[in-house]
C-alpha cells in the first residue's frame, strides 16, 4: 500500500493531474455554453418565425410598382445561391476522387535498391506483380542520385500483400531488397468530444465532414453508459481521405456541438515499430496521445504519454524497465 501511495505521489506531481483539475473546470463550464447556445438557437427560431407571420399576403397583381422593382431586384440573391450548388458540387467531385484512390494498405516500401536504378526498371519489376498506381524513386535533392529505396502504391491490398512476399529478400541488381507495407496513417484522435453525445449524433457529423469513415469509436464512459469520455478514434479508407477530413476539422469553424475539438494522427491499431516513443507508451496500456514539447534547436528531451486509462498511466510510472527510442 506505500507503495502504492508512492506512485500515486509521483503521479500527482506530472502535468497529467494538472490537467485533470483543469478538464473538469473546463467541462462544467462547456456544459453550460452548450446549453447558452441551445438557448440562442430557439431564440433564432422564434424571431425567424414572428418574421414570416408578419408578412403580407397578396398576389403579385396586388403589388405596386415599387414591389415590381423590388422583386426584380431580388434575381441576384439568386443568382448569387448558384456559387453554393457549385461548391457543393465540387465537394461530391473532391469526395469521389479521395476515395478513388487506392486503399490503406495498398502502398508498399521497397529499399535496399541499387543507388544507379532508374524508375523504369522499378516499375518493370513491380508490375509483374500487378498494377501500379504510383511509383515514387525517393532521390536526393542536390545530386539528383537515388536513396536507395522507393514507395509503390499497387490499386489494391491483395497485390500489396503480394509484392511484400515477392520482393521481401529478393536478389536485384547484387543487392538483397527489403519489402514491407509502408506505414501511412489512416486513423484519426478526436479530443474534446461532448460527453453527451451519442454514437449516431458523433457519426453523423463526422460522417458529413468528409468521405471514407470506415470505423467510428466513440470510447464509452464505463461509469455512465449513456455518455462518452470525451474522445474517439476514426479509422478511414485510406490517408487521402483522413487527411483531408483532419484538415477540416482543424478549421476553427468547425465545431462539435458548440465544442473546439482537439484532432491529431492517431498511431495505427496494433503494435507499431518498437522505435516509436508511442510503443515504448503502448506497453503499459491505450496511448491517445504523445506530445514533444519544441526546444530552441528542435525538440526537448523529454515528452507527455496521455494514457486513455489512469491505470496505464500508474503502470508506466511503476515500470523500472529502460527502452531504446529512436
Amino acid at each position: 500500500m506505500a507503495e502504492g501511495r508512492e506512485i500515486e505521489e509521483r503521479v500527482d506531481l506530472e502535468e497529467d493531474n494538472y490537467m485533470e483539475e483543469i478538464d473538469d473546470d473546463v467541462e462544467e463550464q462547456l456544459d453550460e455554453d452548450g446549453e447558452d447556445d441551445a438557448g440562442d438557437a430557439h431564440a433564432e427560431e422564434n424571431v425567424e418565425e414572428e418574421f414570416e407571420d408578419s408578412k403580407p399576403e397578396g398576389s403579385q397583381k396586388d403589388q405596386s410598382p415599387e414591389a415590381d422593382r423590388s422583386l426584380a431586384n431580388s434575381n441576384p440573391a439568386e443568382d448569387e445561391q448558384k456559387p453554393t450548388a457549385s461548391v457543393n458540387e465540387e465537394e461530391k467531385e473532391k469526395h469521389a476522387q479521395l476515395l478513388s484512390l487506392p486503399p490503406h494498405g495498398s502502398e508498399v516500401f521497397i529499399g535496399g535498391l541499387p543507388k544507379d536504378v532508374m524508375e523504369d526498371e522499378l516499375r518493370d519489376l513491380c508490375e509483374t506483380i500487378g498494377e501500379i498506381f504510383e511509383l515514387r524513386l525517393m532521390k536526393d535533392r542536390d545530386t539528383g542520385e537515388s536513396k536507395g529505396f522507393a514507395f509503390v502504391a499497387f490499386k489494391s491490398k491483395e497485390v500489396a500483400r503480394k509484392a511484400t512476399e515477392e520482393l521481401r529478400s529478393k536478389d536485384y541488381k547484387g543487392k538483397t531488397l527489403r519489402c514491407s507495407i509502408s506505414e501511412t496513417k489512416n486513423r484519426l484522435f478526436i479530443g474534446n468530444v461532448p460527453k453527451n453525445l451519442t454514437e449516431d449524433e458523433f457519426r453523423k457529423i463526422i460522417e458529413e465532414v468528409g468521405p471514407g469513415v470506415e470505423v467510428i469509436e466513440l470510447i464509452k464512459d464505463p461509469q455512465t453508459p449513456t455518455r462518452n469520455r470525451g474522445f474517439a478514434f476514426i479509422l478511414y479508407y485510406n490517408n487521402a481521405c483522413a487527411d483531408y477530413s483532419r484538415q477540416k476539422m482543424l478549421n476553427a469553424n468547425f465545431k462539435l456541438d458548440g465544442h473546439t475539438p482537439t484532432v491529431s494522427w492517431a498511431d495505427p491499431k496494433g503494435t507499431p515499430p518498437d522505435h516509436s516513443p508511442a510503443a515504448a507508451g503502448q506497453r503499459h496500456g491505450d496511448v491517445t496521445k504523445v506530445v514533444t514539447p519544441p526546444g530552441k534547436a528542435g525538440k526537448r528531451d523529454f515528452g507527455f504519454i496521455h494514457y486513455a486509462e489512469r491505470s496505464s498511466a500508474l503502470k508506466a510510472v511503476r515500470d523500472t524497465e529502460k527502452y531504446e527510442i529512436n
